[in-house]
């Protein structure tokens, strides 16, 4: 007897969206008399005012869901990359980002962000298997090519605005006022009561949506970019999806015996925790290293 797996901890089911690619942020002292809170809470009411209005009106005007996701996503970031020039002069204009995302320097970030979401996903799933029981997977039908490619775009699209709204102009200017890590934490938290507008409750955000929001953040802190927490977002939410552990049916359904379900789904949190836990510290040390390198040059 078998029993499908969905939205529960066993697959960190995280549900999220949105990215950017564009000049990261750096732990430089702010400029003498930078405002840092107004600019700030500007920003975060512009991104919930821009992402419920577009919201609102691709619901109204796309029939198929997943073709309305992808046009919310990418609208919705592009319509952000143009707030942090109305807030502060000193931020690049959009037409700057967009040249910047395209440079191959950055696609290849982007590559990489890719592989290591989609691997780090692989391993959650075999830690699961190595100390809860088997998970299997069976092939859904009509699942074809061109609805997995849409769906690629989806999460690609949700990625990119989420991390415009929280590891770009956001974690620059928290950086540069409070340092790295407060930064990290705070636009995380923010991330995830971000949820409450989607109706999660408080214990998926902190157990599904803050844990990754944290090594999003110290990925674009890092690497000073959006690339790569943009490819490691969109990466682990299609994976996830690809598997079967979201509500959106994909190509494959995960599955679970039922004597081995509850298990598998505390073993589940732990890996979820652990797995964004070491790639968080890994991205820490490039951080040091980097930053290490740069005082010795600097003398």
């Amino acid at each position: 007897m078998t029993a499908r797996v969905e939205r529960d901890a066993v697959s960190g089911s995280l549900r999220r969206y949105a990215p950017r690619m564009t000049r990261a942020p750096h732990a430089a002292a702010p400029a003498p008399g930078e405002r840092v809170t107004g600019p700030l809470l500007l920003f975060w009411i512009g991104y919930v005012a821009i992402t419920l209005a577009v919201g609102f009106v691709t619901t109204m005007t796309i029939g198929s869901e997943v073709a309305q996701l992808t046009a919310w996503g990418f609208v919705s970031a592009a319509a952000l990359l143009f707030l942090p020039r109305l807030l502060a002069r000193t931020e690049p204009s959009a037409g700057a980002v967009l040249r910047s995302a395209a440079r191959p320097r950055n696609l290849g970030r982007f590559a990489l962000g890719l592989a290591i979401g989609g691997a780090s996903f692989g391993v959650h799933v075999l830690v699961i298997t190595t100390f809860a029981g088997p998970v299997r997977f069976e092939p859904e039908r009509d699942v074809g090519a061109l609805l997995i490619a849409l769906y690629f775009l989806r999460f690609l699209a949700t990625s990119c605005m989420e991390e415009v709204g929280f590891r770009g102009f956001p974690l620059r200017r928290l950086t540069r006022a409070v340092g790295v890590w407060p930064a990290v934490l705070v636009t995380a938290v923010l991330f995830g009561l971000s949820h409450l507008l989607y109706g999660w409750d408080l214990r998926t955000i902190a157990l599904g949506v803050v844990p990754p929001g944290i090594l999003w953040g110290m990925s674009a802190v890092a690497t000073r970019g959006l690339a790569v927490p943009i490819g490691l977002h969109a990466a682990w939410n299609f994976a996830g999806w690809t598997a079967g552990s979201r509500a959106e049916v994909g190509p494959l359904r995960m599955v679970i015996a039922d004597d081995a379900l509850e298990r598998s789904r505390a073993v589940g949190t732990v890996s979820y925790a652990v797995v964004f836990g070491a790639l968080t510290l890994a991205f820490w040390v490039v951080h040091r290293r980097r930053a290490a390198g740069e005082r010795v040059v600097g003398g």
